[in-house]
């Protein structure tokens, strides 16, 4: 073995990214004369092995001979070769600078040649010489022709560099088992077989990718010199994901966005489902909140962003009504008229509860209780309030349809409509008492009579009933109300599943209790129908007293229907 190949193969460098960096190793490693050839170890007799003897000497092996050898062999090859190479590498660093320095010339020239045109525009443009189709040509500078106001070069390209070798790809990984991860320009240095432990991930698929478009696939960009690969996302969350892949357990971050966290858990495809059980509940609980409060945003911004007014002759005009009174922001004038509608919801109900009070009250010629005329004056001014309000929103609407349709609008509608409904009953009851005293016609007896006034009256108090509804008229001025409304739209699930716990036990201990004590005298319980009351004021630890088991059995059975009853409803 001669000097030159105990040079080569006496020493090995550690593994590196590429064979530009082992080019780089051995470069620095082997010792060389000044006139390019290696020194050999036995520097007392001065021998040198020139690069041509040494091209005379070894021969190159070809990619399959090479892939046929042992992993040794493949080495001791591989640092033959590289011995060979060597003394270009001082002449590839002296090429490289050569091409900086013309690089630098051109982008120089460049920088006059764009100056010589505009000097050269401006005076063409002030002699006016050419016409102007003229003007707009290439003028030749330095041998290059473009226009000079191009932000591209006049200079040639470079040439392009081409995607590496899968075999090169191949071999980096085999001579590094870590890897530089780049994550918003966070560094991470993690081990290859890591990575491997959740593969359908996208840094699991990264392990397996062996080309270059798989991996332009999976990262934004990457360097074999380097053995980094970058990803162009938020740095934050990536610690807990590369805790995932080290522990196997997922955690969420605090003071993080969850949205934010999901798409990425969703970009380095790793499910959901890998959360940990203290993590699990509290990210579905806050995403699916963010969620219906993006919804109810969008919602919002969807109804305004929605309202087309048309291109009529009083469309202005309709727009000012519309803000005027259905949006108590966007003008003083638009507040006070939210505050009167306010002080009228109050003021109709604070009459109409005090309209039932007997003191107040006012007895007709037959004894029966009729409204305080005051409070009545002070009910059809509300209620006149309450139409004229309706009908001057339903006049601004954009959208009458969805108008009619919306549920503070039929709310409305139900809080004025009694009114106008038991006015029409009762001038249908007068009328029929005069037509009953006047004209003449088949006897009715008094029985009869007095059973279709009193059908009459209790349709009245049907309809006068329903004006309580009008207390909901505040929820459109209130965000509080509003807010409960929202709750309990979204918790629909768990009060429906609520309901279904309470039901069941409901069934269930009225109907044991009732078999208990059917057979006792003077019992409530007389059907499973009737023990629903007791079962139902028992679970929700009410508890009037008017209906109570007597028996031991049934006492028990009561026991554990209050201890239900708390457990359910906590």
């Amino acid at each position: 073995m001669t000097a030159l190949e105990r040079s080569g193969l006496g020493r090995r460098g550690p593994p590196l990214a590429s064979i530009e960096s082992l080019l780089s190793f051995e470069a620095k490693s082997t010792p060389r004369s000044e006139f390019g050839v290696l020194a050999s170890d036995n520097m007392g007799g001065g021998n040198l092995t020139r690069l041509s003897d040494w091209g005379r000497m070894e021969t190159v092996l070809s990619v399959d001979d090479f892939q046929s050898l042992t992993g040794e062999r493949q080495s001791e090859e591989i640092f033959k070769l590289l011995a060979m190479l060597s003394p270009f590498a001082g002449e590839v660093s002296n090429l490289k600078g050569s091409i900086d320095a013309a690089l630098g010339r051109i982008s120089e020239l460049d920088g006059r040649n764009r100056l010589t045109g505009n000097l050269m525009k401006s005076e063409r443009s002030e002699k006016d010489f050419l016409p102007e189709e003229e003007n707009d040509t290439d003028v030749p500078m330095m041998g290059n022709f473009r226009d000079p106001e191009s932000p591209h070069s006049a200079t040639p390209l470079l040439p392009e560099i081409h995607a590496p070798d899968p075999f090169i790809i191949q071999k980096s990984r085999q001579l590094n088992r870590r890897v530089t991860l780049n994550v918003g320009g966070v560094r991470h240095e993690v081990m290859w077989k890591m990575l491997e432990q959740v593969p359908r991930s996208r840094l699991g698929k990264l392990v397996q990718a062996s080309t270059h478009e798989q991996i332009l696939g999976l990262c934004d960009t990457y360097s074999l010199v380097d053995n980094e690969y970058f990803f162009d996302r938020h740095p934050r969350s990536f610690n807990s994901i590369l805790n995932f892949y080290r522990t196997g357990k997922l955690h969420v971050i605090d003071e993080m966005c969850v949205l934010a966290f999901s798409d990425d858990l969703e970009y380095w495809k790793i499910d959901e489902v890998f959360l940990e059980s203290c993590c699990q509940n509290k990210y579905n609980t806050r995403k699916e909140h963010v969620i219906e409060e993006m919804k109810k945003e969008a919602n919002n911004i969807k109804k305004e962003v929605e309202e087309d007014f048309g291109t009529g002759k009083f469309v202005k005009y309709q727009i000012c009504l519309w803000d005027l009174i259905e949006k108590p922001h966007t003008s003083m004038a638009a507040k006070v008229i939210s505050v009167i509608s306010i002080a009228f919801v109050v003021v109709s109900t604070v009459g109409m509860t005090l309209n039932t009070m007997p003191a107040i009250q006012h007895r007709d010629a037959e004894g029966n209780a009729i409204d305080n005329p005051k409070l009545a004056l002070i009910e059809a001014v509300c209620i006149s309030w309450f139409t004229i309000e309706y009908l001057l929103r339903f006049a601004g609407s954009p959208q009458k349809w969805e108008f009619v349709k919306g549920a503070m609008n039929v709310i409305d509608v139900l809080a004025i409509l009694p009114y106008y409904v038991s006015l029409f009953l009762m001038g249908d009851e007068e009328v029929s008492l005069t037509t009953t005293t006047v004209a003449p016609g088949p006897t009715i007896s008094p029985e009869e009579e007095g059973t279709s006034f009193d059908d009459v009256r209790r349709i009245i108090q049907v309809f006068r009933i329903m004006r309580i509804m009008r207390i909901f008229k505040l929820a459109r001025h209130s965000t509080g109300l509003q807010s409960i409304a929202f709750t309990l739209k979204n918790s629909y699930k768990e009060l429906g599943l609520l309901m279904l716990f309470l039901a069941m036990g409901v069934l269930i201990f009225s109907s044991l209790c009732y078999f208990a004590e059917k057979d006792e005298a003077d019992t409530g319980f007389t059907s499973i129908p009737a023990s629903f009351w007791w079962a139902i004021i028992t679970m929700t630890t009410v508890g009037y007293g008017d209906i109570s088991p007597t028996t031991g059995l049934g006492k028990l059975i009561g026991t554990g229907c209050a201890i239900s009853g708390v457990l359910v409803m906590a």
